[in-house]
């Protein structure tokens, strides 16, 4: 008898749940929609600054290319 009560509780618990959840859903799908945006945005502004770093190590790596040619064009 006891695991009845058990079980009927966790199910009014569970419907209970559950009609909050669908009352909530708008203000839930805002915030996850917003969430998911900023996160986005993150990965783009990642992207961007690591095609940054990727350009200014190549133009170093050009030019100190470039320098020891001519150090050796000179020697």
């Amino acid at each position: 008898m006891a695991n009845w009560w058990k079980y009927g509780l966790a199910f009014l618990a569970g419907a209970a749940f559950g009609v909050v959840v669908c009352k909530k859903t708008r203000e839930i799908r805002g915030v996850c929609t917003r969430a998911l945006g900023g996160v986005l945005d993150l990965k783009d502004k990642a992207m961007e600054t690591a095609e940054t770093i990727k350009e200014s190590a190549e133009d170093l790596l050009a030019e100190s290319d470039a320098r020891r040619k001519d150090s050796k064009a000179d020697a």
